[in-house]
């Protein structure tokens, strides 16, 4: 794609090539987005951001955990090919990458500054946060890396644990504590200035109001709203409790969905009461919107330093959240909420657009390298979406494709424009025609009337992973 030539920051004269800004946050679904269509979570920094860029609506992760997610999507393979596929194998990153480049090593290599701010690659949350270290980094990414220290679920604030985990609170101790899936929520006291969202801005704040001589890229994780759901109380005050809407559920909601395609749900969270379940959607609201908060204060000063005019952002989310639909909750499912992410692209000179074609996170190493004129790497697995940028008409994607699971018992979506195919490892599967049933309430697979179309997406499948399986 070729960006419209215009007026440089004085700091940037000596290399016209754009800058990246590569926002993520943790654990964010598109549906929590007022830009995406909520109606009740207000976020006016990235509604902006979106108002200027290309909004895409069907993007998918390659895995819907954090770990893995993350690691497909900066290098560029299938979390299959890298032999990614779940949180304790993310520490292999360095190990399993071998020679081939990283998203952002690529960046170095072409004399670009690179810089990670928080969680980019995978990271405990809160044990990684609340001892203020790296987690399983990629060193390699990096000519600067900084991490933060936070209280998390130990800050100041009136404390409320809404799911049933046994959580353990001994004093100097980090890990394994319980809070790593617990609706625990701190309404906090004070603005916030020592959450790890806060400091994460200030740093991306001092870098962009640096003179570069280089191009940069910059790397900025957020990592609300991943549990625990801490923010200052102000945050909480749009959002009461009773006032919450829950999704809209049919009594006979499981009658189709196999076994295996039940996840995390009100009962194995012991959410049994309705206010409970409006409590999480206020305290999730609530991080997101303080979240959105430090996305402002980020993009504000990119726009004072008069950056804007050659910087490419994106924003996105590592993967989906259900936040009740079919009465699940978080990530580690197939289906569209906790599959589906939101992104954002904004690129100097672009006319604004919303784009319905179908696109996955592994597609933004070579969409980003495209748009700055790097050589990507033979190894990548996605595919650009640059050209949907200038054409939101356009496909790039017959399908796109998301797993889950470590093998031999490894889960799969496909995901086509018209609909969603999950294989369980049991034999079972899934099949949504997703034009007429969006919210995935009538599952069709094994239906007579269907029996051509999922032969189709399972010879689509059995492809596809021959192709992705090492």
């Amino acid at each position: 794609m070729a960006l419209i030539a215009l007026p440089l920051a004085a700091a940037q004269v000596e290399d016209a090539r754009p800058n990246v800004l590569f926002i993520i946050s943790d654990d964010l679904t598109a549906g929590a987005l007022s830009c995406y269509g909520n109606t009740q979570c207000k976020t006016p920094a990235i509604d902006a951001l979106a108002a200027r860029g290309t909004r895409f609506t069907r993007t998918y992760c390659q895995y819907p955990v954090c770990g893995p997610s993350r690691a497909s999507m900066l290098s560029g393979l299938y979390a299959n090919s890298l032999e990614i596929m779940n949180n304790a194998t993310a520490t292999r990153i360095g190990k399993n990458l071998g020679d081939r480049l990283s998203l952002p090593q690529l960046f170095k290599r072409e004399g670009y500054f690179t810089a990670r701010v928080s969680k980019v690659y995978h990271m405990l949350v809160p044990g990684d946060i609340t001892r203020g270290v790296h987690g399983p980094d990629h060193p390699a990414s990096w000519v600067e890396r900084y991490s933060f220290e936070a209280p998390e679920w130990r800050s100041v604030g009136r404390h409320e644990h809404l799911s049933n985990e046994t959580l353990r609170k001994p004093k100097n101790k980090h890990y394994s504590l319980g809070f790593g899936t617990a609706f625990y929520v701190v309404q906090g006291e004070g603005e916030g200035s020592e959450q790890v969202d806060v400091q994460a801005a200030n740093k991306a704040i001092e870098i962009l109001t640096r003179e570069h001589a280089q191009p940069f890229f910059l790397a900025l994780g957020f990592v609300r709203p991943h549990v625990p759901l801490v923010a200052p109380a102000r945050y909480f005050a749009p959002y009461p409790a009773e006032a919450m809407q829950l999704p809209r559920i049919p009594e006979d909601d499981w009658l189709d969905i196999p076994k295996a395609g039940i996840p995390k749900n009100s009962q194995t969270f012991g959410l049994d009461t309705e206010l409970k379940k409006r409590k999480v959607l206020q305290a999730y609201y609530a991080s997101v919107s303080f979240m959105d908060a430090q996305v402002g204060r980020v993009l504000e000063t990119l726009a004072s330093q008069g950056l804007e005019r050659n910087t490419i952002v994106v924003f996105t989310s590592d993967h989906g959240y259900h936040m009740g639909e079919h009465e699940f909750w978080q990530k580690s499912s197939l289906h569209e909420e906790s599959a589906r992410t939101p992104l954002i692209i904004v690129a100097p000179g672009q006319q604004p657009a919303v784009c319905g074609s179908l696109a996955q996170l592994v597609d933004l190493y070579p969409t980003l390298a495209e748009m700055c004129g790097l050589q990507p790497p033979e190894h990548l697995q996605g595919k650009s979406l640059a050209r949907l940028l200038e054409d939101p008409a356009q496909d790039v994607h017959e399908f796109v494709y998301c797993a889950f699971g470590s093998p031999p018992r490894v889960s799969h979506l496909l995901r086509t424009r018209r609909h969603a195919y999950m294989a369980w490892p049991d034999g079972t599967a899934e099949l949504y025609d997703m034009q007429q049933d969006p919210l995935q309430f009538t599952n069709l697979a094994g239906r007579e009337e269907v029996q051509q179309i999922q032969r189709r997406l399972e010879a689509q499948l059995k492809s596809h992973l021959e192709e992705i399986d090492p």
